[in-house]
């Protein structure tokens, strides 16, 4: 598990997935954080994920600068034959995707 003072990642990994945990914020100062995690999942040492599952059951604050790290990572994710899926997401930050028109974008899964 990796941690900064705001936002804590664990990640999980099978065969060819990786589920992807999040607690705490995602904003400008820990989307670089949850980038270089992923970063690191589709480098993989040469084994390719073909899922990665980003759980949100415990972030509790995400700001424009984490939906923009999320797009960002489902279109890095598109370059190299990754799917992405978001699960889990809370309410209050299911109604920020929905406003913004990035639920419609993201592979969100229903709870």
């Amino acid at each position: 598990m990796d941690t900064l003072d705001q936002l804590s990642i664990a990640i999980s990994l099978g065969p060819d997935r990786a589920r992807v945990f999040l607690r705490g914020e995602l904003d400008l100062a820990t989307a670089p954080l949850l980038h270089k995690h992923i970063d690191d999942l589709l480098a993989g040492n040469g084994q390719h994920r073909s899922l990665v599952l980003i759980d949100m059951g415990e972030l509790t604050f995400c700001d424009s600068s984490g939906l923009r790290a999320l797009l960002e990572i489902l279109d890095r994710c598109h370059r190299v034959g990754t799917n992405l899926r978001v699960t889990n997401v809370p309410a209050n930050i299911h109604r920020v995707l929905e406003l913004t028109g990035t639920a419609g974008v993201l592979n969100i899964d229903a709870n």
